[in-house]
Protein backbone atom coordinates (compact mmCIF):
# COMPACT_ATOMS: atom_id res chain seq x y z
CA UNK A 1 0.00 0.00 0.00
CA UNK A 2 1.80 3.17 -0.89
CA UNK A 3 0.98 6.38 1.36
CA UNK A 4 0.85 9.24 -0.66
CA UNK A 5 2.47 12.25 -0.01
CA UNK A 6 4.95 10.53 2.72
CA UNK A 7 8.36 11.02 3.04
CA UNK A 8 10.98 8.81 5.39
CA UNK A 9 14.70 10.44 5.56
CA UNK A 10 16.53 7.66 6.14
CA UNK A 11 20.48 6.80 6.85
CA UNK A 12 20.92 2.99 5.76
CA UNK A 13 23.26 1.66 8.75
CA UNK A 14 21.39 3.77 11.83
CA UNK A 15 19.27 1.16 13.75
CA UNK A 16 16.57 3.59 14.57
CA UNK A 17 15.79 4.15 11.16
CA UNK A 18 16.15 0.62 10.12
CA UNK A 19 13.42 -0.43 12.61
CA UNK A 20 11.05 1.93 10.97
CA UNK A 21 11.91 0.00 7.41
CA UNK A 22 11.20 -3.56 8.72
CA UNK A 23 7.95 -2.17 10.38
CA UNK A 24 7.16 -0.42 7.01
CA UNK A 25 7.95 -3.88 4.78
CA UNK A 26 5.81 -5.92 7.38
CA UNK A 27 3.24 -3.81 7.19
CA UNK A 28 3.57 -3.85 3.66
CA UNK A 29 3.56 0.40 3.24
CA UNK A 30 5.48 2.25 0.62
CA UNK A 31 6.80 5.57 1.28
CA UNK A 32 9.34 7.46 -0.52
CA UNK A 33 12.69 7.22 1.14
CA UNK A 34 15.63 10.17 1.06
CA UNK A 35 18.86 8.71 2.21
CA UNK A 36 20.21 11.59 4.48
CA UNK A 37 24.59 11.82 4.70
CA UNK A 38 24.87 12.46 8.83
CA UNK A 39 28.23 13.80 7.78
CA UNK A 40 26.83 16.41 5.13
CA UNK A 41 23.69 17.37 6.29
CA UNK A 42 21.75 19.37 3.58
CA UNK A 43 20.57 22.66 4.57
CA UNK A 44 16.92 21.49 2.96
CA UNK A 45 16.89 18.64 5.43
CA UNK A 46 18.34 20.80 8.47
CA UNK A 47 15.43 23.19 7.69
CA UNK A 48 13.00 20.86 8.42
CA UNK A 49 15.04 19.25 11.19
CA UNK A 50 17.24 21.39 13.05
CA UNK A 51 18.79 18.47 15.31
CA UNK A 52 19.37 16.63 11.87
CA UNK A 53 18.34 13.74 13.21
CA UNK A 54 17.09 10.63 11.44
CA UNK A 55 14.38 9.11 11.36
CA UNK A 56 12.51 11.80 9.98
CA UNK A 57 8.73 10.81 8.36
CA UNK A 58 6.77 13.84 6.89
CA UNK A 59 3.37 12.85 5.83
CA UNK A 60 1.29 15.52 4.24
CA UNK A 61 3.67 18.50 5.62
CA UNK A 62 3.73 17.27 8.91
CA UNK A 63 6.48 16.15 10.47
CA UNK A 64 7.20 13.04 12.48
CA UNK A 65 10.67 12.01 14.52
CA UNK A 66 11.53 9.34 16.63
CA UNK A 67 11.33 6.07 15.49
CA UNK A 68 9.04 4.91 18.37
CA UNK A 69 6.83 7.40 17.35
CA UNK A 70 6.64 6.47 13.80
CA UNK A 71 6.07 3.61 14.67
CA UNK A 72 2.99 4.07 16.31
CA UNK A 73 2.14 6.43 13.38
CA UNK A 74 2.63 3.33 11.09
CA UNK A 75 0.47 1.41 13.50
CA UNK A 76 -2.49 3.48 12.67
CA UNK A 77 -2.46 3.82 9.29
CA UNK A 78 -2.21 -0.18 8.78
CA UNK A 79 -3.06 -2.19 12.24
CA UNK A 80 -2.14 -5.33 10.92
CA UNK A 81 -0.16 -7.17 11.51
CA UNK A 82 0.13 -5.84 14.67
CA UNK A 83 3.34 -4.59 15.94
CA UNK A 84 2.22 -2.92 19.60
CA UNK A 85 1.19 -5.81 21.02
CA UNK A 86 -2.39 -7.32 21.59
CA UNK A 87 -3.44 -6.97 25.17
CA UNK A 88 -1.79 -4.40 27.87
CA UNK A 89 0.86 -6.88 29.31
CA UNK A 90 2.34 -7.70 26.38
CA UNK A 91 2.34 -3.74 24.73
CA UNK A 92 4.23 -3.33 28.10
CA UNK A 93 6.91 -5.98 27.24
CA UNK A 94 7.08 -4.75 24.09
CA UNK A 95 7.83 -1.47 25.33
CA UNK A 96 10.15 -2.96 27.64
CA UNK A 97 12.08 -4.37 25.12
CA UNK A 98 12.28 -1.62 22.69
CA UNK A 99 13.36 0.78 25.04
CA UNK A 100 16.38 -1.44 26.19
CA UNK A 101 17.21 -1.57 22.73
CA UNK A 102 17.64 1.71 22.63
CA UNK A 103 18.85 2.97 25.63
CA UNK A 104 20.59 -0.26 26.97
CA UNK A 105 21.88 -2.27 23.58
CA UNK A 106 22.86 0.95 21.32
CA UNK A 107 25.46 2.54 23.80
CA UNK A 108 26.43 -1.01 24.46
CA UNK A 109 27.86 -1.66 21.95
CA UNK A 110 28.43 1.83 20.31
CA UNK A 111 31.89 2.31 20.77
CA UNK A 112 33.23 -0.69 19.05
CA UNK A 113 31.41 0.22 15.76
CA UNK A 114 32.60 4.22 16.18
CA UNK A 115 35.88 2.99 16.26
CA UNK A 116 35.83 0.34 13.66
CA UNK A 117 33.59 2.48 11.25
CA UNK A 118 35.93 3.89 8.34
CA UNK A 119 39.03 3.52 9.87
CA UNK A 120 41.89 0.39 8.90
CA UNK A 121 42.25 -1.74 11.40
CA UNK A 122 45.44 -0.62 12.60
CA UNK A 123 43.94 3.01 13.98
CA UNK A 124 41.10 0.43 16.16
CA UNK A 125 40.58 1.46 20.14
CA UNK A 126 41.15 -2.34 21.11
CA UNK A 127 40.31 -1.49 23.80
CA UNK A 128 36.99 -0.22 23.37
CA UNK A 129 36.34 -2.74 21.29
CA UNK A 130 36.74 -5.64 24.29
CA UNK A 131 34.87 -2.87 26.49
CA UNK A 132 31.75 -3.14 24.37
CA UNK A 133 32.47 -7.28 23.72
CA UNK A 134 31.84 -7.54 27.62
CA UNK A 135 28.33 -5.07 27.40
CA UNK A 136 27.23 -7.09 24.49
CA UNK A 137 27.24 -9.93 26.35
CA UNK A 138 25.40 -8.54 29.22
CA UNK A 139 22.90 -7.52 27.21
CA UNK A 140 22.38 -10.92 26.01
CA UNK A 141 22.04 -12.57 29.14
CA UNK A 142 19.47 -10.32 29.51
CA UNK A 143 18.00 -10.48 26.81
CA UNK A 144 17.97 -14.33 27.23
CA UNK A 145 15.49 -13.91 30.24
CA UNK A 146 12.98 -12.29 28.43
CA UNK A 147 13.11 -14.85 25.72
CA UNK A 148 9.96 -16.50 25.43
CA UNK A 149 8.57 -17.81 21.95
CA UNK A 150 5.16 -19.41 21.82
CA UNK A 151 5.99 -20.42 17.81
CA UNK A 152 9.40 -22.29 18.01
CA UNK A 153 8.96 -22.74 13.58
CA UNK A 154 8.41 -18.48 13.95
CA UNK A 155 10.58 -17.89 16.66
CA UNK A 156 9.89 -14.06 18.46
CA UNK A 157 10.26 -12.62 21.89
CA UNK A 158 6.85 -12.73 22.54
CA UNK A 159 3.59 -14.36 20.30
CA UNK A 160 4.64 -12.98 17.09
CA UNK A 161 6.70 -10.31 15.27
CA UNK A 162 6.72 -7.39 16.73
CA UNK A 163 8.21 -4.04 17.15
CA UNK A 164 10.76 -5.69 19.64
CA UNK A 165 11.73 -7.53 16.53
CA UNK A 166 11.91 -4.36 14.29
CA UNK A 167 14.23 -2.96 17.60
CA UNK A 168 16.45 -5.59 17.93
CA UNK A 169 17.24 -7.53 15.08
CA UNK A 170 18.90 -4.38 13.68
CA UNK A 171 21.27 -4.32 16.69
CA UNK A 172 21.83 -7.96 16.20
CA UNK A 173 23.19 -7.35 12.62
CA UNK A 174 24.85 -4.60 13.27
CA UNK A 175 26.99 -5.92 16.47
CA UNK A 176 27.71 -8.92 14.07
CA UNK A 177 29.24 -7.17 11.36
CA UNK A 178 31.32 -5.23 13.57
CA UNK A 179 32.58 -9.05 15.02
CA UNK A 180 30.81 -8.76 18.39
CA UNK A 181 29.49 -12.42 17.88
CA UNK A 182 28.46 -13.72 21.31
CA UNK A 183 24.97 -14.25 20.29
CA UNK A 184 26.42 -17.87 19.44
CA UNK A 185 26.73 -18.01 23.35
CA UNK A 186 22.75 -18.43 23.64
CA UNK A 187 20.91 -20.95 21.08
CA UNK A 188 17.88 -19.54 21.43
CA UNK A 189 19.16 -16.35 20.63
CA UNK A 190 20.92 -17.75 17.92
CA UNK A 191 18.44 -19.77 16.43
CA UNK A 192 16.07 -16.01 16.26
CA UNK A 193 18.30 -14.02 14.86
CA UNK A 194 19.15 -17.00 11.98
CA UNK A 195 15.27 -17.12 11.59
CA UNK A 196 14.56 -13.75 10.98
CA UNK A 197 18.06 -12.89 8.67
CA UNK A 198 16.96 -15.39 6.04
CA UNK A 199 13.60 -13.39 5.79
CA UNK A 200 12.02 -11.03 2.85
CA UNK A 201 11.37 -8.14 5.02
CA UNK A 202 14.95 -8.64 7.19
CA UNK A 203 16.78 -9.15 3.22
CA UNK A 204 14.96 -5.99 1.44
CA UNK A 205 15.70 -3.93 4.20
CA UNK A 206 19.01 -4.26 5.80
CA UNK A 207 22.44 -2.04 5.01
CA UNK A 208 24.98 -2.82 3.06
CA UNK A 209 27.59 -3.39 5.55
CA UNK A 210 26.08 -6.18 7.06
CA UNK A 211 26.70 -8.07 4.30
CA UNK A 212 30.36 -6.75 2.99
Amino acid sequence: MRQSSVILYDKDECPFCWKVRLALTTKSLQVEHITIDTENKPADFLALSPTGKVPLLISNGELISESSVIIETLELWQPNPILLGKHPQERERIATLNHYSDTVVGPAIRDAIFTQRGHPSSQWDMDAIEQSKRNWSDCLAWLNNQFEPSDPSRPAFLSCFSLAECALLPRFAIASAYGLHQVKEFPELQRWFDYHRQQPYFVTTAPAVFYD
